[in-house]
This record gives structure tokens, sequence and C-alpha cells, in this order.
């Protein structure tokens, strides 16, 4: 689940205890958790503290009789009020690492920082973590605001977390949640997330178009929960955007490594279709129960988005083990990095003959072979399979 939850324990002159009241919001967002139900969220507008981490889990995820839910550490720049928080279920998920992306491609400072953090499945069949499945969940909240300026700042983004995918990631189910404030699929943003030459993610909904004020994609938009009123702390104007999403790689929507979006399950929690330019509350909305639609108007502007995954139960059974995804044919050269460095690799010819080798956690690329078929033995934690590669 991704989720702006609007100026959480930052005050602002609009946005304050009379106006956004923090125990109030806590007191919905534990409503809507309990009915969701979500194993990991990635918030947004999180106040520029790590305290407020604390204020989450006590008062809002940790109720009920429920002990399991855990953050992530605390990251910020030097000048946002702003920042996210990755909460997740220590029960179902294992933290592996948590990265920080605070730079644009020409070394500039980003308007927020843009958090990777990568976890491990904890599959009931192992009795370690060692070749289970891992995904990388990157957090990101955009640049408010139409314009040139602002729309370039959210294409800085976009293009820094590419880049941080094609250089560093080392995870082939990797998901891009938070609040994309873009406007249409044409932004330059946008186009740099889906439509790159190398890594480029995809829309679960295969939802493209220009979303601002069209009642074609009224089932989709997650902003604003009302019309304003008189409290100015919230977004007005009804629901007629989809700023909030949840990309994924290739891989993920495809199922390749062991992890696969479930069809049908991406939604935007308390949207029913029916309330294109009105406040989710007006009239009837049956899309949920009217304790979670009334939280839901209480705490945010915006909807959370949901999405289910599938996980393969991996077992300890060689045969379970997953080949990794690789081009086949490949060009060479053919580096082998980030993704496979999980992975040893041997390459025979059909008569045996081993013409190539590289161990678990090296980095080396495939160059120099003659063009045609070997056999590709794949390691893992102690686990092997092989397959058929071209080389070309």
């Amino acid at each position: 689940m991704t989720y702006n939850i609007l100026n959480y324990r930052n005050s602002t002159n609009a946005c304050n205890g009379n106006t956004n009241s923090a125990s109030g919001k806590e007191v919905a967002l534990d409503t809507i958790v309990r009915n969701v139900q979500p194993h990991v969220i990635c918030f947004q507008e999180i106040g520029a503290s790590a305290n407020n981490s604390s204020y989450l889990l006590n008062n809002a995820l940790n109720t009920i009789n429920t002990s399991s839910w855990s953050t992530t550490n605390y990251t910020n720049n030097s000048f946002s009020s702003l920042t996210n928080v990755i909460a997740y279920r220590t029960d179902i998920l294992g933290l592996l690492s948590q990265d920080v992306i605070t730079k644009d491609l020409t070394n500039n400072n980003l308007v927020r920082v843009v958090d990777v953090v990568r976890f491990y499945f904890k599959d009931p069949l192992l009795t370690a973590q060692s070749d289970t499945v891992t995904f990388t969940l990157i957090g990101a909240h955009f640049k408010a605001g139409t314009g040139t300026i602002n729309s370039s700042q959210r294409n800085k983004m976009a293009a820094a977390i590419i880049d941080y995918i094609e250089n560093d990631a080392k995870d082939a189910n990797i998901m891009l949640m938070g609040d994309y404030n873009m406007y249409g699929s044409s932004e330059s943003g946008y186009q740099t997330l889906i439509a790159g030459n190398g890594f480029r993610f995809e829309d679960p909904i295969n939802c493209s178009g220009n979303w601002n004020n069209n009642s074609s994609f009224a089932a989709v938009h997650t902003q604003s929960t009302r019309n304003g009123g008189t409290n100015s702390c919230f977004s007005g104007g009804g629901l007629d955007d989809r700023f909030d999403q949840i990309l994924c790689s290739e891989e993920l929507l495809e199922g390749d490594d062991g992890m696969t979006y479930v069809p049908n399950t991406y939604f935007a929690v308390g949207n029913d279709g029916n309330h294109f330019n009105d406040p989710i509350n007006v009239g009837t909305n049956y899309s949920v129960s009217v304790s979670v639609l009334n939280a839901l108007y209480i705490l945010s502007d915006h909807l959370p988005v949901i999405a289910d995954f599938d996980i393969d139960m991996q077992g300890l059974s060689a045969m379970d083990m997953k080949l990794p995804m690789i081009e086949n044919p490949i060009l060479q050269p053919a580096q082998l990095g980030d993704y496979y460095l999980r992975y040893g690799l041997e390459l025979y010819t059909p008569a045996g003959r081993k013409v190539f080798q590289k161990t678990e956690g090296e980095e080396c690329t495939i160059q120099g072979l003659p063009a045609g078929l070997y056999i590709a033995h794949w390691a893992k934690d102690g686990r092997s399979k092989s397959s058929k590669l071209m080389v070309w």
C-alpha cells in the first residue's frame, strides 16, 4: 500500500492541530489498516522527525493485539519538512538493506529523498533467508505543482531513480510506490520511468492517458477526497487526479523471479468510480464500509493505493530454484553485475568443455566466446540448475 497522509505531524499555517489533528489521523489510519491488512506501506508527507515513525507504530499500526509492524530507518535531507516512512510486517518480511537517493544526475539535491529498501519474504519452508524471494521497494514523493519548472523537477527525480536501478539494483522484482504528482502519462518524468531504452517500469493496470480532470479515468483517481470547504489544509475539487501509483518492473508483472502481481488487485481504496470531481462521501459509496470511508475522508486528501503480489514458496528442493532472467540469446559483451551478483555461472560447450566461470557475488563480463549454443549451470546458495543459452 502507498499512502500520502497529508502533513502528518508537520505543522503549517493551513495544517495545524485544529485542521489536521495527528491523533485523529492515527485513529483513522488504524481503521484503514485493520480493514485493508497490508504487509508493507510506503507513507508520504511525514513530518521531518525520526520520532514520527514511533508515533505511527505506537498509535496507528501496532494496535488491537498487533505488534508485528516495524519501520525502516529515518531518512531525509537537510531542508525538507516532509519525508517518507516505510512500514512493514516483520512476521512476513525481513529487511535486507536500505539506501537513499538524494542527488539528481547533475549531482544537485533532489527536492526530497527517495527511499530504496530491499526485503526478503520469510518463507516458512526455509530455516534461513537464503534463496527466498527478495524484492526492492522504492518510495518517492515527486515535486507537486503545474508548470515546466515543477515537471522538470519530477523528471530529474525519475531519471535519478532509473539510474540507480540500472547501476545499483540487485533485484529483478522492483516496485516504485508513492505520490507522483503527475497529471498525465505524457509528462516527461513519467515517460522517463516507463519508456526508457534500458530499465523501464510498467503500469499494472495499463492506464496511460491524460488523467487530470478526465472522467474517463474516474475509477483510478486518488486525489482529492473532498471539496475543500472551510478546511484549507486539504486540497479540494473532489476526485480528479491520479497522483498516487504503484509501478512495477517487467519481471514483477510477469512472475519471472518468484514474485508476481495478481491481476485485478490494484485499487485506489475508497474510489468507487462514481465520484468524479466529488468528495468520496457525497451520496453513496459502497466500495468500503462507512467507518473506512469516514476514516479516509478524515485522514488525507489522497486515497491509498493497494496491490497484491503472489510469492512462490521456495522450499528446500533444488528443483525449485528459479533461473535468473537473462536475454536469450545474449549479445557480447554481456556484463553480469547487480542482479546477477546473486548467482554463480559456468558455461559449457555442448561437448562439455568449460569456457566461462563466475562465482556468486562476482561481477564478470561474457565476451570473446564463439557464437553458438552453450549449457549454463547457475548456482545460488548451494543449489544449482541448468539451462540452454545462446551467445551471439
